[in-house]
């Protein structure tokens, strides 16, 4: 496991240089990072990626003391930083995450299926006037509070977030939802809550023959509602789209026949509450996939409730390096990298562990939080250790 992670942490500084050297697609001028600087290219990346959360002096001073060097001046990072677009630390995102899905070929996975939790939320930002006007936000009559809303789709049963977005805050999670579903693999099973119950995205996963799991209200349509009544514990249904949400479909460009139908499973989930819980799922196989294992399903999905509580208060994803939309884009696509790096050596860690756990009488676990904090100061020399002569010279 630990070859595996260094070839993926050096896969990872390998696509950062080779972006480098195409110079049109991430940088705003051509000619940005030509010259001989202090800050290149692939240190003001690193940088970014370091979660600088204190002073910006005292960042500064410790990444370059890293490297031996003087640091950079508050204002020349400012100035590089801009010269970088933001959707280069998307892509890195997206390229980190093939990297781990086809090195390590131990990732966990239910009946076959890996099992992907989608969830959102908002995000609060700087009192910027041009921030408020890109990602819009909440306000009264006494004020207005700048805020965009995050999309993040993770792997439960491995703990990697394997789609991410940031988006204007007055966009509905449906719209993310819709988007991730576009890099959806034939082995994703998707998990969602009932905020995400709607026929548009119940007949996108139909038409594209995704798998999914949905949460929805005991009143969400008459059929649920007879369903509820009836007191059984699973049926196999079909929703008829209703004239108003057919329009809508179309007007989203998606082909819908005004007649057709969605054929989807019931569940019924007691709870010990006055309501149960009711599921929507396409996974009709009775005997693959029984009643009894939907409820234990359904709550693998509080995973993303958690990483979500990782990456705002122990990765502090709201504490920006920059004022600006293009800053904003920049710190937090590089937080759910770093999130991804530190589950990553958590997992290589995590099998070391069950080799000493088994020899004891007490079993030893990693403390998130302390784990987490180890690993910001330390986590650009795991790439310097790698690629300092590489970087060195570029």
């Amino acid at each position: 496991m630990q070859t595996k992670v260094k070839r993926i942490l050096s896969g990872l500084s390998s696509f950062c240089e080779s972006a480098n050297l195409d110079r049109t697609k991430y940088l705003a001028r051509p000619q940005d990072f030509t010259r001989q600087r202090i800050l290149t290219f692939n240190k003001l990346c690193l940088f970014l990626l370091s979660q600088a959360k204190r002073s910006l002096s005292i960042e500064l001073t410790v990444y370059f003391d890293n490297w031996g060097q003087s640091p950079c001046t508050k204002g020349a990072f400012s100035k590089a930083r801009y010269r970088i677009l933001w959707p280069f630390f998307l892509d890195w995102h997206r390229y980190f995450v093939a990297l781990i899905y086809s090195e390590i070929r131990s990732l966990r996975k239910w009946k076959g299926f890996y099992l992907k939790a989608i969830d959102g939320t908002s995000i609060y930002l700087f009192k910027d006037e041009e921030v408020a006007k890109v990602f819009g936000g909440q306000a009264n009559q006494h004020l207005r509070v700048p805020m965009a809303r995050a999309g993040l789709e993770l792997d439960v049963l491995n703990g990697y977030c394997t789609q991410v977005q940031l988006q204007a805050h007055w966009k509905g999670e449906v719209v993310f939802a819709e988007g991730f579903l576009e890099d959806s693999r034939p082995e994703d099973l998707r998990i969602y809550d009932r905020n995400f119950a709607g026929y548009r995205l119940i007949s996108k996963h139909l038409q594209k023959n995704i798998h999914f799991l949905m949460r929805c209200t005991v009143g969400f349509n008459q059929v649920v509602k007879e369903f509820v009544a009836s007191e059984k514990k699973q049926a196999i249904v079909a929703f008829c789209i209703p004239k108003n949400e057919g329009i809508a479909v179309r007007q989203k460009g998606q082909v819908v026949n005004a007649k057709e139908t969605l054929q989807v499973r019931l569940l019924r989930i007691d709870i010990g509450q006055a309501e149960p819980e009711i599921l929507i799922t396409n996974l009709l196989d009775l005997r693959k996939y029984p009643h009894s294992c939907f409820k234990e399903l359904y709550n693998y999905r509080w995973g993303d409730e958690t990483r979500f509580d990782q990456i705002k208060n122990k990765l502090q994803i709201e504490v920006f390096s920059g004022h600006k939309p293009q800053a904003i884009y920049q710190d937090f696509f590089a937080t759910i990298i770093t999130s991804n790096i530190h589950n990553l050596i958590c997992e290589a860690c995590a099998q070391k562990l069950e080799q000493i756990n088994a020899t004891k009488e007490t079993t030893v676990a990693i403390n998130q939080n302390v784990s987490i904090g180890l690993l910001k100061p330390q986590l650009i020399n795991l790439f310097i250790t790698q690629i300092q002569e590489q970087f060195l010279t570029s």
